[in-house]
């Protein structure tokens, strides 16, 4: 009888589910995190920002190990079931009723908003569409803690005169800080306020690249269009932001995995499964001896080459461990010792045929990954529609979580998410100082204060 080599005929994160001929079988390698942030989490890339790279012949400040942190947190919540959600509740929640001007006043000891109309202003509102640029650049601040903002100056700034035509909220992941230089060379340790020029355009297939000089709204004349990065510093970096949720994402990653690992199992009826234990010292020597072999490879090759190899050990594993013909047979490798003391060795486990076990253990991890993630979004459970056990949060405990949420967590984004808007306001009219723009939120009441034809429930 013709042997027949084993196929990989579907994957999940580290499930590989493998056709063996005489049965179909899953494989898990348990170690394997995804490309985009394994650097981060094996701490290999702490210091990302610290040296620069090149795009399309451009000296920039890397975002990311791999200079694809945008791109990254975009396909990760592509896949996620709960934090797009969440976001768009939250970016509800801080809009509010939208963008109003209003001037600061001082009553009885507080600091009190006095909302106001101007059509001088308005009218300079709708010549561009405002509303969308406050929800792009919002939306931008609640994935990354940041958002790019292009000034576009009216053809007044030829003769001197400074006014703010518009303003376009650009995407995080066509955008990158310069590498900014002096007299002496590129500066060796570049702070927020040395960037000069950011560099906008398709980053990830390297064309239709411009660079734009740093918005100064201290110098406004200065150029026809700039762009400017506005963002919430974090801690221990000096350039870019990393989103509030940055913590989570393994977890998210995890919880991603675990609907399509349901799917595959419902498609391929898995009778058994295995895990195997892969120790990360393994594939880092292999990546170690790939880069002496091939220095001339790109990341991109190295990576690909790396998954060769995972797929062609998951096809010898399930060749030794699945079929008749299988006594006998053995899966031979090396242990070895890392840099840190510790033995690298491969180690096979199988599991039960009980796959109602291993559902219910995917589930308590997916809640896990839930709750960690909730907590990493910085909105409470009452507010992100997250249904634990099938109880949902009763209305004053959502009462009480909005009102501590727009107490404590909105000013701060409405600081940095409107800041562009304030500065072109206070430059196309230097005589309106006194006004600035902010989220209107209409006050939430109790049910019990409010009188009973005006409550919730005789107005549904």
């Amino acid at each position: 009888m013709e042997k027949r080599e084993p196929k990989i005929v579907d994957r999940a994160g580290s499930l590989r589910i493998v056709d063996c001929g005489v049965g179909t079988y899953g494989v898990a390698l348990n170690s394997r995190r995804s490309d985009n942030f394994s650097d981060i989490f094996n701490w290999t890339g702490a210091n990302w920002d610290s040296d620069p790279v090149y795009v399309g012949g451009v000296r920039v400040v890397p975002w990311g190990p791999k200079d694809n942190m945008p791109t990254a947190v975009r396909d990760l919540l592509e896949k996620n079931n709960i934090g797009p959600g969440i976001i768009a509740r939250k970016l509800g929640l801080i809009y509010g009723q939208g963008v109003q001007l209003y001037r600061q006043t001082f009553a009885q000891g507080e600091v009190q908003r006095e909302w106001c109309e101007d059509k001088r202003v308005d009218s300079w509102l709708r010549s561009w569409d405002y509303r969308r640029y406050v929800r792009d650049a919002l939306s931008e601040y609640l994935h990354l803690n940041g958002h790019f903002t292009k000034y576009v100056m009216s053809k007044g700034v030829r003769v001197g005169k400074a006014y703010v035509a518009r303003l376009e909220c650009l995407p995080s992941k066509d955008c990158r800080l310069s590498w900014p230089s002096d007299a002496e060379g590129y500066l060796a340790h570049p702070l927020l306020e040395d960037i000069r020029e950011v560099l906008f355009g398709d980053i990830d297939n390297v064309r239709a690249l411009q660079l734009f000089p740093v918005f100064k709204k201290d110098a406004p004349l200065s150029h026809e269009s700039a762009v400017r990065y506005h963002n919430l510093g974090s801690f221990g970096r000096t350039l870019y932001s990393i989103c509030s949720f940055f913590g989570s994402i393994p977890w998210m990653e995890n919880a991603n995995d675990i609907s399509e690992i349901v799917r595959i199992l419902n498609e391929n009826m898995i009778a058994a499964a295995y895990i195997v234990h892969e120790p990360s010292g393994y594939w880092e020597q292999k990546r170690i001896e790939l880069m002496t072999d091939h220095p001339e490879w790109t990341d991109t090759q190295y990576n690909r080459k790396l998954e060769q190899l995972r797929e062609d050990i998951t096809k010898k594993l399930a060749e030794v461990m699945a079929g008749k013909h299988n006594a006998g047979k053995f899966f031979t490798c090396i242990d070895f010792i890392d840099d840190r003391g510790n033995k690298q060795e491969w180690k096979v486990e199988p599991i039960d045929m009980n796959i109602d076990k291993y559902l219910s253990a995917q589930q308590k991890i997916s809640k896990i990954a839930d709750s960690a993630s909730t907590s990493g979004f910085g909105l409470a459970a009452p507010l992100s529609n997250i249904i634990i056990d099938g109880k949902s949060d009763s209305g004053s405990q959502m009462l009480y979580a909005v009102k501590l949420f727009f107490a404590a967590d909105t000013q701060i984004a409405e600081e940095i998410v409107l800041e562009g808007l304030n500065d072109a306001l206070h430059i196309n009219f230097p005589d309106k100082t006194d006004l600035q723009f902010g989220f209107y939120h209409k006050i939430i009441q109790k049910e019990d204060n409010v009188s009973a034809g005006e409550r919730a429930i005789n107005n549904v």
